[in-house]
């Protein structure tokens, strides 16, 4: 017994623990073996083993799990990068105690809180989720914790306003605003294509061919990542024919500045609706062709149902407005 009480000591020497403390771990420990399977030797060894792979994940702080984050994505659309900055510095100035803690730390109800003070609007609340989302399951491939809290989370539910589609006065007013700019063309498929504000921004006119009536969105170009062709309709290859160059970018440069003066003296100051272009076009799509599976290749929807749910609205479109848009807007 006395050679173990020394053995022991041995052991224990420079750790600052004394042999009651060693035993009173040891019992704590035990205490929980419910299992008739293995020793209580072989339970301490597999706490311990467990204890220090536990320990390993609450290496890796949030503020310097998101630098690396960051620096790996370098490689995605300027847009795409910008709003990941943009969404985690926010998170970090709003709750600035989130930057010193451990990602293996963090609990559903915790970062639900987190994000609902950093993000107050549904919308916001729903992009911030998404990133902090994407955040720990790059966190988990680099083994700083076992598990992604977000996922728990539900997004918030956005009540979408009804929009009203333009009229036909209205879109001639824009036309006839942008017709002498250089900022025709892409005016012209915003209005009458419904394309995205973003893939106008990437198209060139390489992705138009007007002898087959059609726009090609790249995947480059593309929201999300697919390639689609969209319809030209007469009235728009009137326009597009007009404006047309050899190549080169469909916008032209100072574009958002271009833009916005032309909607302003188009009587849209201080009052424009965002995405209203799209819902325009999709609106007298519906009304015209009267064929969803068409309108959705051309707007680029996985499915029918943000057609039926939120961008078409045909109230106070006549047959005669519809035929007007694409036939001789």
């Amino acid at each position: 017994m006395k050679n173990k009480i020394k053995a022991s000591i041995t052991i224990l020497k420079n750790s600052n623990i004394s042999i009651l403390d060693a035993a009173r771990l040891i019992k704590n420990i035990t205490d929980f073996n419910n299992s008739t399977s293995i020793s209580n030797l072989q339970f301490c060894a597999k706490i311990i083993e467990t204890g220090l792979r536990h320990y390993r994940t609450k290496e890796m702080s949030i503020s310097e799990g998101l630098k690396i984050y960051i620096s790996q994505k370098t490689h995605l659309r300027p847009e795409s990068y910008r709003d990941i900055r943009y969404l985690s510095k926010r998170l970090i100035k709003r709750v600035p105690e989130i930057a010193n803690r451990n990602f293996s730390e963090l609990s559903r109800s915790t970062c639900e809180h987190y994000l609902s003070i950093a993000f107050q609007t549904p919308s916001q609340f729903n992009k911030g989720r998404a990133m902090l989302h994407a955040l720990f399951n790059f966190a988990i491939r680099k083994e700083w914790c076992d598990k992604n809290p977000i996922t728990l989370i539900e997004r918030r539910k956005i009540n979408e306003k009804e929009i009203t589609p333009l009229s036909i006065k209205q879109t001639r007013s824009l036309l006839s605003s942008a017709q002498s700019s250089d900022c025709f063309a892409a005016v012209a498929l915003l209005i009458m294509a419904g394309i995205r504000p973003n893939e106008v921004r990437r198209l060139s006119w390489n992705d138009i061919d007007l002898s087959e009536n059609s726009i090609t969105i790249r995947a480059i170009c593309s929201k999300t990542g697919g390639v689609r062709q969209i319809e030209i309709s007469p009235a728009l290859k009137k326009y597009l024919m007009q404006a047309k160059r050899n190549s080169g970018k469909i916008c032209p440069t100072n574009w958002q500045v271009k833009w916005r003066y032309i909607r302003n003296i188009s009587g849209f100051k201080d009052c424009w609706t965002q995405d209203i272009l799209r819902h325009t076009y999709a609106s007298y799509h519906a009304k015209y062709y009267k064929d969803l599976s068409r309108l959705q290749l051309n707007m680029g929807h996985r499915n029918q149902y943000l057609l039926r749910s939120r961008y078409i609205n045909m109230k106070g479109i006549s047959k005669n407005d519809a035929y007007a848009f694409f036939k001789k807007l």
